[in-house]
C-alpha cells in the first residue's frame, strides 16, 4: 500500500508543478496587462493634463470674447489634430483656420445635436456630410445662463476615437470656463463704459442747472436737486435779464433716468429761450410758448412735463406765477399757515395749448414760497406709507422762521429719516424763496 502511494505521489508531483507554473504565468500576464493598461492611462492622463495646460496658457491673456474664441478654436485644432474647429456661442460663430463648412449646414447639424441633447459624431460613409468633410464632432459646452455654446471638430484623420472624444470633451469643458470669463469681462467692460457715459451725462446735466443763485436784495433764495439715479428729469432755472423781473421755474419730466434727463434738456432750453426773448415773458406766456415748441416732440416721445413758473416784481412786492399741473407748491404768508397752491393748468405736452393762467401773491418780508417735486411728498417709509402733503405743510411751518438754506436742509434730512435709509425712489428738487425786508431781514 505504501509502495502504491509513493508511486502515485511521484506521478502527481510533476503535474502539480506544471499547474503552479501555468497559474503563475497567467498571473504574470494579467499583471503585465494591468500595468500596461495603467501606464497607458497615465500617459493619456498626462497628455490630457498637458493639453489643458497648453490651452490655459494660450488663452489666459485673451479677454475679449472674439479673441478668446479664435484662440480656443486654434488650440482645439492643434490638440485634437483635426483640420479645423468652430466655436459657436449664441449668434457668434468663429471658424479656424477657415470656414470648412457653410453656416447653413452647420446650423442644421447644431439643431440635430440640440434635439439629441448630447454629443454628435458623424463619420463617413455612415453619415451624409457636406463636400470636403470626412467627419464631424459636435461637443456641447456648458455655460451658465441661457446662452448656448458648441465646439465643432472637423476632419480628424481616420475617424474620431474614444481618446479623441475624451480629449475633445475636456477641451469643451475648459473652453466653457474661458468663454464665461470672456463674457464676464465683456459685461464688466460694457458696464464700465456705461458708467463713464452716465458720469458725463450727470456732469452735463448739473452744468445745465444754475451755477449760482441770483442776487436779489429782498429775497433769500436756495435751490437744489438730488436725482434718484445718476441723472433725472427734474430741473430748475433762474432767468435774470437786465430791466426784467426775475423769472424762476421748476419742472418735473414724467419718469426718471436717462430718457427723462434728455427731455429735461429740451425743456430747459425751450423755457429759457422763451423767458429771454419774448417781449413780455409772463409765466403763463412762457408756459404757452414752451408747450407750442415742444408739443410735437413730447407727443412722439409719449411724455409730459409738469412745470411751475414764477416772476418776482420787487416794486410791487408781489410774485406772479402760473402752474402747469405741478405739485406740491407751498405758499406761507407772514404769520400765516403753509398752504398748497393749486396747479390749475394741465402739464406741458398733453394738449396743443396750455390752460395755465397768471396769478399773483403778496410777497412781503417773511413770505415763503417753496416749490418741490413729488419726490418729497411721495417718499415712503419702510412700511410703504407716503410722507404726504400734510406732513410737508407741517414741516414748512416748523422751519418757516429759518433761512432758505436751513429750510431746505430740514426738508431733505426729515425725508431721509422718514424713509429709513431706503434707496431714493424719485428725484427730489426744490426752490425755496423767502421774502426779506428792505434792510435784508425776514
Amino acid at each position: 500500500m505504501d509502495t502504491e502511494q509513493a508511486r502515485d505521489k511521484a506521478i502527481a508531483t510533476p503535474h502539480a508543478q506544471a499547474n503552479r507554473e501555468a497559474s503563475l504565468r497567467d498571473q504574470l500576464c494579467r499583471q503585465k496587462y494591468e500595468i500596461e493598461e495603467l501606464a497607458g492611462q497615465l500617459v493619456e492622463t498626462q497628455d490630457l493634463l498637458l493639453a489643458m495646460y497648453d490651452l490655459s496658457q494660450a488663452t489666459r491673456s485673451h479677454l475679449g470674447l472674439g479673441e478668446t474664441l479664435r484662440h480656443l478654436a486654434n488650440e482645439a485644432t492643434r490638440l485634437v489634430c483635426v483640420k479645423g474647429a468652430i466655436l459657436c456661442v449664441g449668434p457668434t460663430i468663429v471658424h479656424h483656420p477657415t470656414a470648412l463648412i457653410d453656416d447653413l449646414s452647420l446650423l442644421n447639424h447644431l439643431e440635430i445635436m440640440e434635439e439629441r441633447g448630447t454629443d454628435l459624431i458623424l463619420n463617413t460613409p455612415q453619415a451624409t456630410l457636406p463636400t470636403g468633410i470626412t467627419n464631424l464632432c459636435f461637443l456641447p459646452i456648458n455655460l451658465q445662463g441661457s446662452l448656448k455654446a458648441t465646439l465643432v471638430l472637423i476632419n480628424r484623420e481616420g475617424n474620431f476615437t474614444a481618446p479623441d472624444l475624451k480629449l475633445g470633451r475636456a477641451i469643451a469643458e475648459q473652453a466653457g470656463a474661458h468663454i464665461e470669463h470672456a463674457l464676464l469681462y465683456q459685461e464688466t467692460l460694457a458696464q464700465t463704459r456705461l458708467q463713464a457715459e452716465m458720469d458725463v451725462a450727470r456732469r452735463v446735466q448739473l452744468h445745465l442747472l444754475p451755477q449760482a443763485r441770483p442776487n436779489v436784495p429782498t429775497l433769500d433764495i436756495y435751490a437744489d436737486s438730488r436725482p434718484a439715479l445718476q441723472v433725472g428729469g427734474d430741473f430748475y432755472d433762474f432767468v435774470s435779464e437786465p430791466d426784467r423781473p426775475l423769472l424762476l421755474l421748476l419742472g418735473d419730466v414724467a419718469g426718471k433716468g436717462i430718457s427723462a434727463a434728455m427731455i429735461m434738456g429740451l425743456v430747459h432750453t425751450a423755457t429759457r429761450s422763451a423767458a429771454r426773448f419774448m417781449p413780455d415773458p409772463t409765466p403763463a406766456k412762457v408756459l404757452s410758448r414752451t408747450n407750442n415748441d415742444l408739443y410735437d416732440d413730447l407727443t412722439l416721445l409719449d411724455s409730459f412735463i409738469t412745470a411751475f413758473i414764477a416772476q418776482y416784481v420787487p416794486e410791487q412786492e408781489l410774485m406772479r406765477y402760473a402752474n402747469a399741473g405741478h405739485a406740491p407748491v407751498i405758499y406761507r404768508p407772514p404769520n400765516g399757515r403753509a398752504q398748497l397752491l393749486e396747479g390749475d393748468g394741465i402739464p406741458l405736452g398733453v394738449l396743443p395749448m396750455t390752460l395755465s393762467e397768471d396769478y399773483t401773491l403778496d410777497f412781503t418780508a417773511g413770505t415763503l414760497l417753496i416749490v418741490t417735486t413729488d419726490g418729497f411728498n411721495e417718499a415712503r417709509d419702510p412700511n410703504g406709507v407716503m410722507f404726504g402733503y400734510e406732513r410737508l405743510l407741517e414741516l414748512v411751518d416748523e422751519f418757516a422762521d429759518q433761512p432758505a438754506q436751513v429750510i431746505a436742509y430740514g426738508l431733505y434730512n426729515t425725508i431721509d429719516g422718514f424713509t429709513g435709509g431706503q434707496i431714493q425712489e424719485d428725484d427730489q428738487t426744490l426752490i425755496i424763496i423767502k421774502g426779506l425786508g428792505k434792510d435784508g431781514a425776514s
